[in-house]
């Protein structure tokens, strides 16, 4: 076997769930999980030497497949309890196991615990976040808009530098961010030059869509989760309270949207947070 391809409806949509033994001299057993044609996730796992036997190999494929698929019907049946809190899946869509999971009010908040990987994951994020957020998309389409979008960066990166968090972060994230400040420094000297630019441009897009990974981290996508199902249930209170936007800062980093409503919490209605909040849970399916 070494490979099962699963197609399933779920919410009106359909997902497409592959799973396969990927040899080599590192053996993998990896999942691919598609919405439509939309890739999810790609999950994979490293083989121990003594598993790679054909029937072992097996056994394993058919044990991630399992997982990578009920956690799909999880999440599903998590969103769907989010948007109609007081109905069940239709029968049709229905998952066999497990069963639904629903959003009930005064679920408790998270908690983080003082100095763990996850709090350091967090400001990690809330540090790095708005910059892979404002930088990570194509190109300008004029030099009035590359000059305005490299003077931003420039001042975000030393924002970055300042903060206590910025001696945590991986060497190699340190050492783009000081050539990237370096080449905006020679543009400088260009006069601005906009053929500088464009060729700086492309390091500073990859750099941001480099640091969008940080929302991949384990610790971070469990985390992620158990808060919006919590923010969900909090705003089933029928208000916008308080707490619930003190809990929001910790996804602060994570979309533009949240980000927005965060420095203008005077804007936030329950509509609009829910309509958010929905899109966040959605895209947290696998």
């Amino acid at each position: 076997m070494s490979g099962i391809i699963q197609k399933i409806t779920l919410l009106g949509r359909e997902f497409t769930i592959q799973t396969e033994y990927v040899p080599g001299p590192d053996g993998k057993i990896r999942t691919l999980a598609y919405d439509g044609g939309r890739l999810l996730t790609n999950r994979e796992i490293d083989l121990d030497p003594t598993e790679e036997t054909d029937g072992l190999i097996d056994d394993r494929v058919r044990e991630h497949h399992q997982q990578i698929t009920e956690r799909l019907f999880k999440r599903a049946a998590e969103l769907h309890a989010a948007k109609c809190p007081t109905s069940d899946l239709p029968v049709a869509e229905k998952p066999t196991a497990p069963p639904p999971v629903s959003v009930a009010k005064g679920r408790p908040r998270p908690t983080v615990e003082v100095r763990s990987r996850l709090e350091t994951a967090i400001a990690t994020r809330q540090t790095l976040g708005p910059f892979s957020l404002t930088f990570g998309h194509p190109a300008p389409a004029s030099a009035e808009e590359y000059g305005a979008l490299l003077e931003a960066a420039e001042k975000s990166i030393d924002g970055i530098m300042r903060t206590p968090i910025y001696d945590r972060i991986r060497i190699d994230e340190q050492l783009s961010f000081i050539a990237i400040r370096g080449q905006i420094a020679t543009w400088r000297l260009s006069g601005k030059d906009i053929a500088v630019a464009t060729e700086i441009w492309p390091n500073i897009e990859r750099l941001a869509y480099h640091l969008q990974k940080i929302n991949d981290r384990g610790e971070l996508v469990a985390f992620d989760h158990e808060l919006l199902t919590w923010a969900m249930s909090e705003l089933g209170r029928d208000s916008v309270s308080n707490e619930l936007i003190d809990g929001l800062q910790d996804l602060a980093g994570r979309d533009a949207e949240i980000d927005h409503l965060l420095a203008h919490p005077d804007e936030i209605s329950q509509n609009g947070l829910l309509e958010i909040l929905l899109g966040l849970l959605d895209r947290t399916l696998v």
